[in-house]
């Protein structure tokens, strides 16, 4: 004989168990979804890949194509700067907090160049230099007179520009001694060179950079293919492509100081005077 207790309550347990159980299958997925979205996630990760330091190109808006082609390719190394935010103790009850006041960019910005035969690279930013303190009148220059924006592009592998930043009111503050030594006859010399700037910003890599405009707007890939397709003799040098702004161009020795004599410093020269006439 049924009770009749059970015949009330049954009913309102088993409705309980059925909304309680389609909410706890909402709550926890299904053992088979968990695989797939751990795949997903690797995949994720794995598209983005890794950034390397090797991959990275140096720019200065105060110079030309020329001058930031070989500057670009002599740079062996620079630094990526940092922020940090200035805090203050403040005391209120129980422990010391922390309080931020401003952001700080201290600090220099490091880059070494490859010294080539001419001390070109020592010379150029002697001449910025010059700009800032006169070096025969020793009048100090205004800020907006020498200061200038310095672009620094990490790449991939494909060298595609993944992030970029700007120092802003950037001048070379110290150029570093030159170390020599009868020891050192496989090395290149190397010429480190401190830069000083205000600040620097975020510029999105879909954003043109300064050295891919300048390429973009002075046409130089187009201007050097075109020259080399007119060339009628065979080149006294190897032109070795070399990706540089976001393109892949042509150029002697790949401007690679390490291989060039003063020779060849005057072949490309002539080279470059040639291909780009007065747009350098």
């Amino acid at each position: 004989m049924t009770n009749p207790l059970e015949q009330t309550i049954g009913p309102i347990f088993d409705n309980v168990r059925e909304t309680a159980g389609g909410f706890l299958d909402n709550l926890i997925p299904p053992k088979s979804n968990v695989p797939t979205r751990i795949n997903s996630m690797v995949a994720s990760i794995a598209a983005h890949k890794l950034s390397y330091p090797h991959k990275y190109e140096i720019a200065f808006t105060n110079m030309g194509a020329t001058d930031n082609l070989r500057l670009c390719v002599s740079c062996e190394s620079c630094v990526m700067p940092g922020k940090t935010i200035a805090t203050q103790e403040i005391k209120y009850h129980g422990p010391v907090y922390e309080m931020p006041y401003e952001e700080s960019f201290a600090g220099d910005m490091e880059a070494v160049f490859k010294l080539s035969g001419d001390y070109y690279e020592r010379n150029k930013f002697q001449q910025w230099q010059n700009q800032i303190i006169d070096e025969k009148t020793h009048n100090i220059g205004y800020l907006d007179s020498y200061a200038r924006d310095i672009e620094i592009t990490q790449l991939d592998l494909e060298d595609n520009p993944i992030m970029r930043i700007v120092l802003e009111k950037a001048y070379p503050k110290t150029i570093g001694p030159i170390q020599f030594g009868d020891e050192r006859t496989n090395e290149v010399n190397k010429q480190p060179i401190s830069f000083s700037y205000r600040k620097w910003r975020i510029k999105m890599p879909d954003e043109v950079g300064f050295l891919e405009g300048l390429i973009d707007r002075l046409d130089l890939v187009g201007r050097v293919d075109r020259w080399l397709q007119g060339a009628t003799e065979d080149f006294p040098f190897p032109m070795i492509p070399t990706a540089i702004g976001g393109h892949v161009i042509s150029l002697p020795w790949g401007l690679d100081p390490g291989q060039m004599t003063q020779q060849g410093e005057d072949i490309i020269g002539n080279f470059l005077s040639d291909a780009l006439g007065d747009f350098i």
